[in-house]
Protein backbone atom coordinates (compact mmCIF):
# COMPACT_ATOMS: atom_id res chain seq x y z
CA UNK A 1 0.00 0.00 0.00
CA UNK A 2 2.55 2.20 1.06
CA UNK A 3 6.32 2.27 0.44
CA UNK A 4 8.51 1.23 2.86
CA UNK A 5 10.83 3.94 4.54
CA UNK A 6 13.23 3.56 7.52
CA UNK A 7 13.82 6.18 9.65
CA UNK A 8 17.76 6.77 10.57
CA UNK A 9 18.68 5.32 13.42
CA UNK A 10 20.87 8.44 14.93
CA UNK A 11 17.78 10.93 14.18
CA UNK A 12 15.34 8.74 16.24
CA UNK A 13 17.32 8.17 19.45
CA UNK A 14 18.17 11.98 18.99
CA UNK A 15 14.38 12.67 19.22
CA UNK A 16 12.87 9.68 21.29
CA UNK A 17 15.31 10.88 23.71
CA UNK A 18 13.41 13.94 25.00
CA UNK A 19 10.05 12.97 27.12
CA UNK A 20 7.02 12.60 24.88
CA UNK A 21 5.52 14.70 27.72
CA UNK A 22 6.52 17.94 26.64
CA UNK A 23 5.14 20.16 24.02
CA UNK A 24 2.03 21.42 23.08
CA UNK A 25 -1.28 19.36 22.69
CA UNK A 26 -3.21 18.58 19.64
CA UNK A 27 -6.93 19.62 19.24
CA UNK A 28 -8.65 22.72 19.33
CA UNK A 29 -11.24 23.99 21.65
CA UNK A 30 -14.07 27.10 21.67
CA UNK A 31 -16.91 28.43 22.43
CA UNK A 32 -19.86 27.66 20.38
CA UNK A 33 -22.20 30.15 18.92
CA UNK A 34 -25.30 29.31 21.12
CA UNK A 35 -23.28 30.40 24.22
CA UNK A 36 -20.42 28.42 25.07
CA UNK A 37 -19.40 27.49 28.76
CA UNK A 38 -21.84 29.96 30.03
CA UNK A 39 -24.98 28.57 28.06
CA UNK A 40 -27.45 27.88 30.49
CA UNK A 41 -29.10 25.74 27.73
CA UNK A 42 -26.29 22.96 28.31
CA UNK A 43 -25.33 23.09 25.26
CA UNK A 44 -22.11 21.30 24.64
CA UNK A 45 -18.85 23.43 23.73
CA UNK A 46 -17.51 23.20 20.08
CA UNK A 47 -14.49 20.93 19.54
CA UNK A 48 -12.25 20.45 16.99
CA UNK A 49 -10.18 17.27 16.84
CA UNK A 50 -6.94 17.12 14.59
CA UNK A 51 -6.56 13.83 12.41
CA UNK A 52 -3.53 13.13 10.55
CA UNK A 53 -4.08 10.78 7.68
CA UNK A 54 -1.44 8.79 5.80
CA UNK A 55 -3.67 6.97 3.70
CA UNK A 56 -3.29 8.85 0.34
CA UNK A 57 -5.83 9.76 -2.32
CA UNK A 58 -7.62 6.71 -1.67
CA UNK A 59 -7.95 7.45 1.88
CA UNK A 60 -11.37 6.34 3.08
CA UNK A 61 -11.99 8.39 6.26
CA UNK A 62 -11.86 12.01 5.00
CA UNK A 63 -15.35 11.44 2.83
CA UNK A 64 -16.87 10.45 6.03
CA UNK A 65 -16.07 12.97 7.99
CA UNK A 66 -19.53 15.23 6.90
CA UNK A 67 -21.34 12.19 8.03
CA UNK A 68 -19.72 12.05 11.24
CA UNK A 69 -19.60 16.42 11.63
CA UNK A 70 -23.30 15.98 11.03
CA UNK A 71 -24.23 13.39 13.69
CA UNK A 72 -21.79 15.31 16.65
CA UNK A 73 -22.49 18.66 15.35
CA UNK A 74 -19.71 19.66 18.40
CA UNK A 75 -17.36 17.65 17.17
CA UNK A 76 -15.33 19.12 13.95
CA UNK A 77 -12.47 17.43 12.53
CA UNK A 78 -9.34 18.66 11.10
CA UNK A 79 -8.14 16.66 8.26
CA UNK A 80 -4.66 17.10 8.00
CA UNK A 81 -3.23 14.98 4.77
CA UNK A 82 0.15 13.27 5.45
CA UNK A 83 2.28 12.42 2.73
CA UNK A 84 4.24 9.11 4.12
CA UNK A 85 7.55 9.66 2.65
CA UNK A 86 7.46 12.39 5.60
CA UNK A 87 4.87 11.12 7.82
CA UNK A 88 7.41 9.00 10.27
CA UNK A 89 9.33 12.68 10.11
CA UNK A 90 6.32 14.36 11.28
CA UNK A 91 5.80 11.24 14.24
CA UNK A 92 9.51 11.67 15.43
CA UNK A 93 9.12 15.44 16.13
CA UNK A 94 6.07 14.72 18.25
CA UNK A 95 7.48 11.96 19.88
CA UNK A 96 10.21 14.69 20.78
CA UNK A 97 8.00 17.05 22.32
CA UNK A 98 6.52 18.68 19.13
CA UNK A 99 3.21 19.19 18.73
CA UNK A 100 0.73 16.45 17.99
CA UNK A 101 -2.78 15.70 16.44
CA UNK A 102 -5.93 14.40 18.57
CA UNK A 103 -5.68 10.81 16.20
CA UNK A 104 -3.42 9.36 13.29
CA UNK A 105 -3.49 6.54 11.08
CA UNK A 106 -0.55 4.64 12.90
CA UNK A 107 1.09 1.43 10.85
CA UNK A 108 2.13 -1.51 12.91
CA UNK A 109 5.13 -2.05 10.83
CA UNK A 110 6.57 1.24 12.24
CA UNK A 111 4.99 2.35 15.22
CA UNK A 112 6.12 0.22 17.69
CA UNK A 113 8.99 2.68 18.69
CA UNK A 114 6.44 5.03 19.90
CA UNK A 115 4.15 3.06 21.35
CA UNK A 116 6.80 1.89 23.70
CA UNK A 117 7.75 5.83 24.30
CA UNK A 118 4.25 6.49 25.44
CA UNK A 119 3.04 8.70 22.48
CA UNK A 120 -0.59 7.26 22.41
CA UNK A 121 -2.92 6.80 24.59
CA UNK A 122 -4.07 3.81 26.18
CA UNK A 123 -7.65 2.79 24.90
CA UNK A 124 -8.88 0.69 27.65
CA UNK A 125 -9.44 3.12 29.63
CA UNK A 126 -11.62 4.96 26.75
CA UNK A 127 -13.71 2.08 25.46
CA UNK A 128 -14.11 -0.26 28.42
CA UNK A 129 -13.22 -2.82 26.54
CA UNK A 130 -15.72 -2.66 23.89
CA UNK A 131 -16.24 -0.75 20.53
CA UNK A 132 -19.64 0.28 19.97
CA UNK A 133 -20.93 -1.73 22.42
CA UNK A 134 -19.32 -4.87 21.00
CA UNK A 135 -16.06 -6.93 23.10
CA UNK A 136 -13.52 -6.13 21.19
CA UNK A 137 -12.35 -9.45 21.34
CA UNK A 138 -15.56 -10.62 19.36
CA UNK A 139 -14.70 -8.00 16.21
CA UNK A 140 -10.67 -8.48 15.76
CA UNK A 141 -8.28 -11.09 15.84
CA UNK A 142 -6.66 -12.02 18.69
CA UNK A 143 -3.47 -10.98 16.83
CA UNK A 144 -4.66 -7.76 15.65
CA UNK A 145 -5.16 -7.13 19.67
CA UNK A 146 -1.69 -8.21 21.02
CA UNK A 147 -0.09 -6.48 17.65
CA UNK A 148 -0.95 -2.86 19.25
CA UNK A 149 -1.00 -3.86 23.12
CA UNK A 150 1.87 -3.96 25.61
CA UNK A 151 2.05 -4.41 29.83
CA UNK A 152 0.64 -0.58 29.44
CA UNK A 153 -2.32 -0.76 27.51
CA UNK A 154 -3.81 -0.73 24.15
CA UNK A 155 -2.66 1.76 21.38
CA UNK A 156 -4.39 1.43 18.71
CA UNK A 157 -7.94 -0.41 17.14
CA UNK A 158 -7.61 -1.79 14.06
CA UNK A 159 -8.51 0.01 10.88
CA UNK A 160 -7.30 -2.22 7.88
CA UNK A 161 -4.80 -5.36 8.44
CA UNK A 162 -2.16 -6.74 6.15
CA UNK A 163 -1.54 -10.43 6.27
CA UNK A 164 -0.29 -12.70 3.44
CA UNK A 165 -1.84 -14.81 0.98
CA UNK A 166 -0.44 -16.50 -1.87
CA UNK A 167 -1.54 -15.26 -5.17
CA UNK A 168 -0.91 -17.51 -8.42
CA UNK A 169 -1.84 -17.21 -11.71
CA UNK A 170 -4.37 -19.64 -12.06
CA UNK A 171 -4.03 -19.52 -16.07
CA UNK A 172 -0.45 -20.63 -15.96
CA UNK A 173 -1.08 -23.14 -13.48
CA UNK A 174 -3.93 -25.07 -16.02
CA UNK A 175 -0.90 -24.57 -19.12
CA UNK A 176 1.14 -26.33 -16.44
CA UNK A 177 -0.94 -29.02 -16.34
CA UNK A 178 -1.49 -28.56 -11.95
CA UNK A 179 -5.10 -28.38 -10.62
CA UNK A 180 -4.08 -26.35 -7.21
CA UNK A 181 -2.21 -24.37 -5.72
CA UNK A 182 0.28 -24.98 -3.82
CA UNK A 183 -0.57 -25.81 0.21
CA UNK A 184 3.04 -25.87 1.84
CA UNK A 185 6.53 -26.10 1.41
CA UNK A 186 7.03 -29.30 -0.59
CA UNK A 187 4.65 -28.55 -2.69
CA UNK A 188 5.83 -25.35 -3.87
CA UNK A 189 8.85 -26.72 -5.17
CA UNK A 190 7.37 -29.67 -7.19
CA UNK A 191 4.87 -27.16 -8.39
CA UNK A 192 7.24 -24.34 -9.07
CA UNK A 193 9.58 -26.88 -11.38
CA UNK A 194 6.75 -27.18 -13.76
CA UNK A 195 5.83 -23.13 -13.78
CA UNK A 196 9.84 -22.19 -14.10
CA UNK A 197 10.48 -22.47 -17.62
CA UNK A 198 11.66 -20.73 -20.91
CA UNK A 199 9.03 -19.05 -22.55
CA UNK A 200 10.44 -17.49 -25.55
CA UNK A 201 12.81 -20.54 -26.09
CA UNK A 202 15.83 -18.01 -26.31
CA UNK A 203 17.77 -20.07 -23.54
CA UNK A 204 17.23 -17.90 -20.77
CA UNK A 205 14.23 -18.34 -17.86
CA UNK A 206 11.62 -15.46 -18.25
CA UNK A 207 9.11 -17.33 -16.01
CA UNK A 208 9.33 -18.19 -12.64
CA UNK A 209 7.06 -19.67 -10.41
CA UNK A 210 7.29 -17.86 -7.02
CA UNK A 211 8.72 -14.19 -6.24
CA UNK A 212 11.65 -13.72 -3.50
CA UNK A 213 11.88 -10.58 -1.88
CA UNK A 214 15.07 -10.03 -0.31
CA UNK A 215 13.73 -8.66 2.70
CA UNK A 216 12.02 -9.60 6.47
CA UNK A 217 8.13 -8.99 6.11
CA UNK A 218 8.64 -11.89 2.83
CA UNK A 219 11.06 -14.18 4.97
CA UNK A 220 8.93 -14.07 8.41
CA UNK A 221 5.42 -16.27 7.00
CA UNK A 222 8.49 -18.48 5.98
CA UNK A 223 9.89 -18.69 9.73
CA UNK A 224 6.08 -18.18 11.66
CA UNK A 225 5.26 -21.68 9.05
CA UNK A 226 8.48 -23.62 10.39
CA UNK A 227 7.42 -22.78 13.95
CA UNK A 228 10.22 -20.07 14.58
CA UNK A 229 9.58 -16.35 16.36
CA UNK A 230 11.47 -13.08 16.06
CA UNK A 231 12.71 -12.37 19.08
CA UNK A 232 12.61 -14.27 22.81
CA UNK A 233 8.98 -14.16 24.75
CA UNK A 234 10.34 -11.75 26.87
CA UNK A 235 11.97 -9.84 23.68
CA UNK A 236 15.64 -9.47 25.20
CA UNK A 237 16.99 -11.68 22.96
CA UNK A 238 17.17 -12.42 19.37
CA UNK A 239 15.46 -15.87 18.25
CA UNK A 240 15.39 -15.82 14.27
CA UNK A 241 18.68 -17.87 14.05
CA UNK A 242 17.42 -20.72 15.84
CA UNK A 243 17.16 -24.13 13.61
CA UNK A 244 13.66 -23.23 12.54
CA UNK A 245 15.28 -19.75 11.62
CA UNK A 246 17.90 -20.91 10.00
CA UNK A 247 15.66 -23.72 8.32
CA UNK A 248 13.10 -21.15 7.02
CA UNK A 249 16.12 -18.90 5.72
CA UNK A 250 17.64 -21.56 3.97
CA UNK A 251 14.34 -23.04 2.16
CA UNK A 252 13.78 -19.20 0.80
CA UNK A 253 17.26 -18.98 -0.42
CA UNK A 254 17.25 -22.36 -1.78
CA UNK A 255 13.88 -20.99 -4.01
CA UNK A 256 16.65 -19.02 -5.87
CA UNK A 257 19.65 -21.04 -6.04
CA UNK A 258 19.27 -24.69 -5.45
CA UNK A 259 15.62 -24.93 -6.43
CA UNK A 260 15.59 -21.80 -8.99
CA UNK A 261 11.92 -21.42 -9.04
CA UNK A 262 12.12 -17.91 -7.43
CA UNK A 263 13.33 -15.37 -8.84
CA UNK A 264 15.53 -12.42 -6.12
CA UNK A 265 13.58 -9.37 -6.94
CA UNK A 266 15.85 -6.81 -5.70
CA UNK A 267 14.92 -2.75 -4.98
CA UNK A 268 17.01 -1.73 -7.79
CA UNK A 269 14.51 -3.57 -10.41
CA UNK A 270 11.11 -1.10 -8.88
CA UNK A 271 8.02 -2.61 -8.07
CA UNK A 272 7.56 -5.99 -8.59
CA UNK A 273 3.97 -5.36 -9.97
CA UNK A 274 5.95 -5.00 -13.76
CA UNK A 275 7.38 -8.87 -13.25
CA UNK A 276 3.41 -9.65 -12.00
CA UNK A 277 2.71 -7.75 -15.57
CA UNK A 278 4.72 -9.36 -17.99
CA UNK A 279 4.25 -13.02 -17.11
CA UNK A 280 7.73 -13.21 -14.73
CA UNK A 281 6.14 -13.81 -12.20
CA UNK A 282 3.63 -16.79 -11.38
CA UNK A 283 2.98 -16.90 -7.60
CA UNK A 284 4.10 -14.71 -5.07
CA UNK A 285 2.40 -14.07 -1.04
CA UNK A 286 1.23 -10.75 -0.10
CA UNK A 287 -1.49 -8.75 1.60
CA UNK A 288 -4.91 -8.18 0.78
CA UNK A 289 -3.72 -4.64 -0.79
CA UNK A 290 -2.27 -5.90 -3.34
CA UNK A 291 -5.54 -6.77 -5.28
CA UNK A 292 -6.20 -3.00 -5.75
CA UNK A 293 -2.40 -2.62 -7.50
CA UNK A 294 -3.05 -5.41 -9.56
CA UNK A 295 -6.11 -4.39 -10.89
CA UNK A 296 -5.17 -1.06 -11.75
CA UNK A 297 -1.92 -1.88 -13.25
CA UNK A 298 -3.06 -5.40 -14.99
CA UNK A 299 -6.67 -5.16 -15.80
CA UNK A 300 -6.05 -7.31 -18.74
CA UNK A 301 -5.60 -9.83 -16.47
CA UNK A 302 -8.61 -10.35 -15.06
CA UNK A 303 -9.58 -13.64 -14.21
CA UNK A 304 -6.26 -14.81 -14.23
CA UNK A 305 -5.37 -14.59 -11.02
CA UNK A 306 -6.56 -16.51 -7.35
CA UNK A 307 -5.79 -16.04 -4.44
CA UNK A 308 -5.28 -19.32 -2.08
CA UNK A 309 -3.85 -19.75 1.64
CA UNK A 310 -0.76 -19.01 2.90
CA UNK A 311 2.16 -21.84 2.29
CA UNK A 312 2.00 -23.77 5.63
CA UNK A 313 4.82 -25.96 6.88
CA UNK A 314 4.69 -27.36 10.43
CA UNK A 315 2.12 -24.96 10.88
CA UNK A 316 -0.21 -22.05 9.27
CA UNK A 317 2.88 -18.70 8.34
CA UNK A 318 1.79 -15.42 8.10
CA UNK A 319 2.44 -11.93 10.07
CA UNK A 320 0.57 -9.20 10.69
CA UNK A 321 0.48 -6.24 10.01
CA UNK A 322 -1.76 -2.55 9.04
CA UNK A 323 -3.23 0.30 10.12
CA UNK A 324 -4.54 1.10 13.26
CA UNK A 325 -6.48 4.27 14.64
CA UNK A 326 -4.63 5.94 17.58
CA UNK A 327 -5.03 8.64 20.19
CA UNK A 328 -2.25 10.86 21.09
CA UNK A 329 -1.38 10.68 25.29
CA UNK A 330 -1.01 14.75 24.54
CA UNK A 331 -5.00 15.38 23.29
CA UNK A 332 -7.18 17.65 25.10
CA UNK A 333 -9.76 15.86 23.45
CA UNK A 334 -9.81 11.95 23.84
CA UNK A 335 -13.60 11.40 24.75
CA UNK A 336 -14.26 13.46 21.01
CA UNK A 337 -11.38 11.31 19.54
CA UNK A 338 -12.45 8.07 20.69
CA UNK A 339 -16.47 9.04 19.26
CA UNK A 340 -14.71 9.51 15.94
CA UNK A 341 -13.40 5.74 16.05
CA UNK A 342 -16.22 4.68 16.93
CA UNK A 343 -17.48 5.86 14.43
CA UNK A 344 -15.07 5.02 11.67
CA UNK A 345 -15.64 1.40 13.44
CA UNK A 346 -18.89 0.87 12.50
CA UNK A 347 -19.55 -1.84 10.09
CA UNK A 348 -21.02 1.00 7.35
CA UNK A 349 -18.02 3.05 7.62
CA UNK A 350 -15.51 0.04 7.60
CA UNK A 351 -16.99 -1.09 4.78
CA UNK A 352 -15.43 1.90 3.04
CA UNK A 353 -12.16 0.88 4.08
CA UNK A 354 -12.43 -1.87 0.99
CA UNK A 355 -14.40 0.16 -1.03
CA UNK A 356 -12.54 3.52 -1.37
CA UNK A 357 -9.03 2.20 -0.77
CA UNK A 358 -8.61 -1.73 -1.81
CA UNK A 359 -7.66 -2.57 1.93
CA UNK A 360 -9.19 -5.26 4.23
CA UNK A 361 -10.96 -3.60 7.15
CA UNK A 362 -9.87 -4.48 10.49
CA UNK A 363 -13.34 -4.91 11.79
CA UNK A 364 -13.83 -8.67 11.26
CA UNK A 365 -17.95 -8.66 10.57
CA UNK A 366 -17.46 -6.45 7.91
CA UNK A 367 -15.65 -8.60 5.57
CA UNK A 368 -18.86 -10.68 5.93
CA UNK A 369 -20.86 -8.12 4.49
CA UNK A 370 -21.71 -8.26 1.38
CA UNK A 371 -19.89 -5.68 -0.66
CA UNK A 372 -16.94 -7.57 0.81
CA UNK A 373 -17.78 -10.97 0.65
CA UNK A 374 -19.04 -11.32 -2.88
CA UNK A 375 -17.17 -12.85 -5.81
CA UNK A 376 -14.94 -10.69 -7.59
CA UNK A 377 -14.73 -11.45 -11.19
CA UNK A 378 -10.73 -10.73 -10.91
CA UNK A 379 -9.80 -12.92 -9.16
CA UNK A 380 -11.92 -16.14 -10.97
CA UNK A 381 -15.23 -14.86 -9.11
CA UNK A 382 -14.16 -16.16 -5.86
CA UNK A 383 -14.04 -14.42 -2.28
CA UNK A 384 -10.46 -13.47 -1.84
CA UNK A 385 -11.72 -11.76 1.46
CA UNK A 386 -12.50 -15.19 2.91
CA UNK A 387 -8.92 -16.48 2.67
CA UNK A 388 -7.29 -13.09 4.13
CA UNK A 389 -9.95 -13.35 7.20
CA UNK A 390 -8.52 -16.55 7.73
CA UNK A 391 -4.86 -15.15 7.36
CA UNK A 392 -5.66 -12.49 9.96
CA UNK A 393 -7.39 -14.87 12.51
CA UNK A 394 -3.93 -17.25 12.41
CA UNK A 395 -1.16 -14.65 11.43
CA UNK A 396 1.66 -13.36 14.42
CA UNK A 397 2.35 -10.02 15.78
CA UNK A 398 5.46 -8.43 15.16
CA UNK A 399 7.59 -7.75 18.57
CA UNK A 400 6.42 -4.13 20.57
CA UNK A 401 9.46 -2.60 20.81
CA UNK A 402 10.83 0.85 20.45
CA UNK A 403 14.07 -0.67 18.50
CA UNK A 404 11.65 -2.71 15.59
CA UNK A 405 12.70 -1.00 12.58
CA UNK A 406 16.42 -1.42 13.13
CA UNK A 407 15.88 -5.00 13.88
CA UNK A 408 13.78 -5.21 11.07
CA UNK A 409 16.37 -3.38 8.77
CA UNK A 410 19.23 -5.99 10.55
CA UNK A 411 16.82 -9.28 9.45
CA UNK A 412 16.34 -7.68 5.84
CA UNK A 413 20.05 -7.33 5.29
CA UNK A 414 20.53 -11.35 6.49
CA UNK A 415 17.86 -12.15 4.00
CA UNK A 416 19.71 -10.33 1.19
CA UNK A 417 22.82 -11.55 2.23
CA UNK A 418 21.31 -15.28 1.87
CA UNK A 419 19.44 -14.61 -1.08
CA UNK A 420 22.38 -13.40 -3.05
CA UNK A 421 24.65 -15.88 -1.51
CA UNK A 422 26.77 -13.93 0.40
CA UNK A 423 26.89 -15.82 3.43
CA UNK A 424 25.01 -18.80 4.51
CA UNK A 425 21.92 -18.48 6.18
CA UNK A 426 23.36 -19.13 9.33
CA UNK A 427 26.05 -17.16 9.12
CA UNK A 428 24.03 -14.41 7.57
CA UNK A 429 21.33 -14.83 10.86
CA UNK A 430 23.82 -15.98 13.36
CA UNK A 431 25.64 -11.76 12.59
CA UNK A 432 21.92 -10.15 12.30
CA UNK A 433 21.36 -11.60 15.85
CA UNK A 434 24.27 -10.54 17.44
CA UNK A 435 23.57 -6.81 16.31
CA UNK A 436 19.93 -7.01 17.35
CA UNK A 437 21.14 -8.26 20.64
CA UNK A 438 23.12 -5.06 21.23
CA UNK A 439 19.80 -3.17 20.12
CA UNK A 440 18.19 -4.96 22.58
CA UNK A 441 20.69 -4.42 25.33
CA UNK A 442 20.21 -0.68 25.05
CA UNK A 443 16.44 -0.92 25.38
Amino acid sequence: MKSKKFLSVMLLSMLLSVSVLSGCSGGKEEANSSGGEGNESGAQKQVTITVWDNYGATTPIKPLIPKFEEEFPNIKVDFQEQPWDNFWDKMAAAASGGETPDIATSGLMWNPKYTVFGLFADLNSLSGGKVNGQDIHDIYSEGMIQAATTDQGLFGIPYDFDSYSLYYRSDLLEEAGVSAPPSNWDELVEIGKKLTKDVDGDGKTDQYAFLVMPDWYHYEPFLYANGGKVLTDDNKQAAFNSPEGVEALQFYADLVNKHKIGINWTPDRGSYVAGLKDGTIAMFQDGPYVMGLIKNSNPEQEGKWKISDALSHKQYGTHIGGTYLSIFEKSEHKEEAWKFIEFLSREENAIQVYKTSGAAPGYLPALDSEEVNSPDPFFGNEVPMKVFKKAVENGKPNPIVSSWQEISQAISDAVAKAVMNEATPQEALDEAAEQVNQILAQE
